[in-house]
């Protein structure tokens, strides 16, 4: 039995603590396109930096399988491959749901890399640019979806959805491995399934208002019916105190900014742009969504 740095009573209170979101998002309106890896990680979200901090001291060190160091290898990777593919069509087609699910996949790409770092294993995307991976079959799923998704926008959001289904997929099979037992690296991957159950509601939820459906292609379908009929989950955390400030409160321009936690990115009501100030932290979001 692996040690604790903490208690368990303490670990659950923190994991249900406001901290890294992994945002869920909603009916796409035009957006800034971002295709600036700098830019991109300046765009909100949770401090990396405070991130590692957590991972750091709020779990024990214990030594990796091989297991777990090859999940979190393929993880960081196949964190990239959603959002170096979002950044792609994000670029042609300019919508709400790829800006904002692009500032997710890189909360989910960097609380892997604070894994990496803490375990002191060398980073596998360090240098790449987008669309460049060291696994070869990542690196040509991503040439096939950024492809797929040039062929209009139901087809780039029906790319989305098959990028949240493997991603879901890919993360329960990890954890489902009784060698990854580590709790911080299980707490990690629990979060970005999470964000991902909730991106591929969106993305489902756009085909629907753009009269398409999604065909399942690797979760089974009792599972995938299962989440499109869960509510949008209202986002964990690893750790207090590493919420953005981006929370919930009114908009300037269109009404209540619906029931976001700490990122500001709840459904309902159409939440305005340049949000005021979310609770505890600092200043409110630009550019909300309808919800």
């Amino acid at each position: 039995m692996k040690t604790n740095i903490k208690s368990k009573s303490i670990r659950l209170l923190l994991l249900v603590a406001t901290g890294i979101v992994f945002t869920q998002c909603e009916k796409q309106v035009l957006a800034d396109p971002v295709s600036n890896q700098v830019a991109l990680e300046a765009r909100g979200g949770a401090d990396p930096a405070a991130v590692c901090t957590c991972l750091t001291e709020n779990y024990a060190n214990d030594p990796l399988s091989a297991d777990e160091i090859t999940a979190l290898n393929f993880m960081r990777q196949e964190e990239k491959l959603a959002r170096d593919v979002y950044m792609a069509l994000n670029e042609q087609y300019n919508q709400m749901i790829f800006t904002n699910i692009i500032r997710s996949e890189q909360q989910h790409m960097d609380a892997v890399g604070c894994l990496l770092s803490k375990y002191e294993l060398p980073d596998p995307v360090a240098g790449m640019e987008a669309g460049q991976f060291a696994d070869e079959g990542l690196a040509k799923l991503y040439v096939d979806l950024v492809e797929q998704g040039a062929g209009g926008l139901v087809s780039a959001l029906t790319v989305g959805a098959t990028i949240e289904d493997l991603d879901i997929k890919d993360l329960a099979g990890w954890l489902e491995k009784p060698t990854l037992d580590n709790e911080d690296v299980q707490a990690v991957f629990n979060e970005l399934m999470r964000g991902s159950r909730n991106h591929l509601r969106a993305f489902v939820r756009n085909l629907g208002w753009n009269d398409a459906t999604y065909t399942v292609q690797y979760l089974d379908e009792e599972t995938y019916q299962s989440i499109l009929a869960s509510s949008t989950e209202r986002g964990g955390s690893l750790c207090d105190g590493l919420c953005d400030g981006t929370g919930q409160y009114n908009g300037n321009r269109k009404g209540n900014g619906g029931n976001g936690t700490c990122d500001g990115t709840g459904q309902n009501n159409n939440q305005g742009n340049n949000g005021k100030q979310g609770q505890n932290g600092n200043s409110g979001q630009r550019n909300g969504r309808n919800g």
